[in-house]
């Protein structure tokens, strides 16, 4: 069965609407996707340099702390006096109230002589870090804490730990210690070199600084040794902090190169910037991880779809109300043309039909008029005494002749309509088709 005129009309604008409203929509997702994506990471690396802002402050801080040490006389007296207990108890005082991990003072030849946390023994000069400090240069990095110095400081259990991937499944075991250090010269009243200090902040599960970028940023702060978090302020399903878990996806960092993209984290999709934590010999120890969740920005993205699409459905609604009567109109004007064109049909039939008649009265009056013309010749050979045959004959005469030019006449009609014949087979076709345009049946 074939669609009517009316159905295919608003057929066609219907699907002009809908092509319309899905093309919109899709272009108005794609593009809020990419603008937003692209200023959601242009937020991101901006928040990823204030948190490198939070990480050179801490350095600073420290590099003063341990300079300050370094002068303080009641350190260098008892260094000079080789009072070790008593230097120790300052140490621990000092890294108490300043906040350091580990606080040490070496000899001049590099052997400790006090820590803060504890009496442990041993040598720092092979440490390069103590070296320098010993040659008089005060050092202040970022670094990383081998297994035998974490445990000289009493920090290998704060270092060690067992690192998971997403699925909970071990991977590697961690036991070294990225950490900010310093290191001073510690010298006499004559400026001989006597010795150093050296401290720092262990930075495996401390969340200071991550804790105060989040708190000042909004988004998720993380410190990586290598691909592992070591501390973050990233939240997992149940609201504890994620740390411990490898990041494959920014591996890459540890050859210095930042990364920019997105990440999932705890099953939170994440926008991240990540830049390489770089010693003062610029090669990368760690890595600098700072993100923001894409729910945000999806947030703001499906929202303005669902807007477009309502808006878009309420316009379509209207263009179709608007639509419908102009349709009809159409519709309506075409089957009415159609029926005007089959009465017109209609009448040329009748008055062709009435020409056929009259062409055959004129051929039968044309017969009849040869037959009278004989019977009067037949008539004017037995004589004529009145002269009423010969005016008879003369009568019929200009009678054929007028019956000549009639027929002609009649000849020229019957070419014409058989044209008009052939006019109205057309004027019937165009009819028959506009009914069907319009009703989508035959008439």
């Amino acid at each position: 069965m074939k669609m009517s005129l009316r159905v295919r009309l608003l057929g066609t604008i219907v699907g002009a609407i809908l092509l319309c409203f899905v093309i919109s929509i899709v272009a108005a997702r794609f593009t809020l996707q990419r603008d937003l994506r692209s200023q959601g990471q242009a937020q991101v690396a901006n928040g990823a340099s204030a948190f490198g802002g939070y990480w050179d402050s801490r350095k600073d801080q420290i590099r003063l702390l341990v300079a300050q040490d370094a002068v303080a006389d009641t350190l260098r007296r008892a260094l000079q006096a080789h009072d070790a207990k008593g230097l120790a108890d300052q140490l621990a005082n000092v890294a108490r109230t300043s906040g350091l991990s580990f606080l040490t003072v070496v000899d001049a030849n590099g052997r400790v002589v006090a820590r803060a946390n504890g009496p442990n023994g041993g040598s720092f000069a092979a440490n390069p870090f103590v070296k320098r400090a010993l040659t008089g240069e005060t050092v202040s990095t970022a670094g990383v804490l081998t297994a035998a110095e974490l445990a000289g400081e009493g920090l290998a259990p704060q270092a060690s730990s067992d690192i998971k991937d997403a699925d909970g499944k071990v991977v590697s075991h961690l036991n070294e210690g990225l950490a900010l250090v310093s290191a001073a010269p510690m010298s006499d009243a004559n400026e001989r070199t006597i010795g150093a200090i050296y401290g720092g902040v262990l930075m495996n599960h401390y969340y200071d600084i991550v804790d105060q970028s989040t708190h000042a940023l909004g988004g998720a702060s993380a410190l990586l040794d290598g691909d592992a978090i070591v501390a973050s302020t990233i939240l997992a399903p149940d609201g504890t902090r994620i740390v411990d878990q490898a990041l494959p996806e920014t591996a890459g960092v540890a050859s210095g190169t930042p990364f920019d993209g997105s990440e999932t984290v705890g099953g939170t999709e994440y926008l991240v910037h990540v830049d390489p934590i770089l010693n003062d010999q610029n090669k990368a120890v760690g890595a600098r991880w700072y993100g923001t969740p894409m729910a945000a920005i999806n947030d703001i993205i499906n929202h303005t779809t669902e807007s477009l699409a309502l808006w878009g459905l309420l316009a379509a609604i209207v263009a179709l109300a608007l639509a419908v009567p102009v349709v009809q109109r159409i519709s309506n004007t075409i089957g009415q043309r159609s029926k005007q064109v089959s009465d017109a049909a209609k009448e040329l039939g009748v008055a062709i039909v009435g020409s056929e008649v009259s062409g055959d009265h004129v051929a039968a009056t044309k017969t009849a008029v040869e037959k009278s013309g004989a019977l009067i010749d037949d008539l004017a050979k037995t004589g004529d005494p009145t002269g009423k045959v010969a005016h008879l004959k003369s009568l019929n005469e200009e009678l054929s002749g007028d019956m000549f030019v009639i027929d002609t006449l009649s000849q020229e009609m019957s070419s014409r309509m058989t044209q008009a014949v052939a006019r109205v087979h057309e004027l019937n076709d165009v009819a028959g088709a506009l009914d069907k345009l319009v009703t989508g049946e035959a008439g």
